[in-house]
């Protein structure tokens, strides 16, 4: 007797068990976990339907979910900021080929990068370093369905109200009829097209740069552009500044220089959320501290509040970071993405 998954896992269950491969008790408990699921999914159908979702979407949308999907909740239980080394994170992304690829994106794409860069107040570097980083330019194939990562992420206890709200946003989405559902793909945790927007990013900061009555952060690199700068804007992100810059700590400085964010300056409130980045201080207070340019030269004489970022321990590599790092936090909340971005558009400069 051959037992056959197809599209129906419980006949699969039941069979399992005719013929020994699993306990009566492993599918029963199976079979609860799916009516659990599918009971969830119920609930979420008609908070959609209640909230002025259509029939038409609801039957696109929840058409092939399926349980909740194992890869998914592995890919977010080992994200490689977690996980990695700086040393090992940062040579895997800050690589050669995007540099090389970038630039030559950039002198491609110049004209409106520039427009952009004018228009919203962020340096055309930045927008193309998120756009390599999160999509290597557009050419990383992204193949999950939306709506069944939403729902896997949204049904998994870690962060169930921020994914249920980001599959409800997903809906409306649909809803506004752009873009059609098999073009509703997303990484493993739910974002979208080049820029890699979750659903709420999408619905809030997306841009129509080329007027073509269409938000296309696909296939559209305008407003692919434009969205990026304009999320960004949306954060205060400061044009005169950049992200901050890699430095090297005086003798033992690596344990003398931590502080807590009450020792020093109150940073915006873009940066308060982040109370891992510790003490701010003046840029010349670090310099004061006996903190140096990775060359061993002073620091910029500017006066601006800087926190300082140390990466493995013992491995004595420091970085100073600005406003500006918190904006790029908030794309992605890790000191490693947020240093990989810098990095890169230092070397698009």
């Amino acid at each position: 007797m051959k037992c056959s998954v197809d599209k129906q896992p419980k006949s699969f269950l039941l069979c399992a068990a005719v013929i020994g491969l699993l306990s009566p008790w492993m599918v029963n408990a199976q079979i609860d976990a799916d009516a659990d699921f599918d009971n969830w999914l119920v609930e979420l159908r008609q908070e959609a339907a209640d909230n002025g979702i259509g029939e038409v979407t609801l039957v696109q949308a929840f058409a092939n979910i399926t349980p909740p999907v194992k890869r998914v909740i592995e890919r977010d239980r080992s994200q490689p900021e977690r996980v990695q080394t700086y040393d090992d994170y940062l040579t895997a992304r800050v690589t050669d080929w995007k540099k090389e690829t970038g630039i030559e994106l950039m002198t491609r794409h110049q004209d409106v990068l520039r427009e952009i860069s004018k228009r919203y107040g962020v340096q055309a570097r930045f927008i193309v370093g998120i756009w390599g980083m999160e999509t290597n330019f557009g050419t990383y194939p992204i193949k999950e369905p939306l709506f069944n990562v939403l729902a896997t992420l949204a049904y998994d206890n870690r962060r169930a109200a921020f994914f249920r709200a980001q599959f409800l946003a997903g809906l409306e989405i649909l809803e506004s009829g752009f873009p059609a559902i098999e073009n509703m793909n997303s990484s493993w945790a739910g974002a979208m097209g080049q820029s890699q927007f979750i659903p709420e990013s999408y619905l809030q900061y997306a841009v129509d740069y080329d007027q073509d009555g269409k938000k296309d952060i696909w296939d559209t690199e305008a407003d692919v552009f434009a969205s990026i700068a304009n999320y960004f804007k949306a954060r205060n992100w400061q044009d005169d500044q950049t992200w901050g810059r890699p430095v090297l700590l005086p003798e033992g400085g690596e344990e003398n220089l931590v502080g807590s964010q009450s020792d020093g300056l109150s940073p915006d409130r873009y940066c308060k959320r982040y109370s891992s980045l510790g003490a701010w201080r003046d840029l010349q207070d670090w310099q004061a501290l006996g903190v140096r340019k990775a060359d061993g030269s002073d620091l910029p004489t500017r006066s601006i509040p800087a926190a300082l970022v140390l990466a493995d321990k013992g491995d004595n590599e420091a970085y100073l970071v600005y406003r500006n790092f918190c904006s790029i936090m908030s794309y992605n909340p890790a000191f490693k993405y947020a240093l990989s971005i810098g990095l890169l558009a230092d070397q698009l400069r």
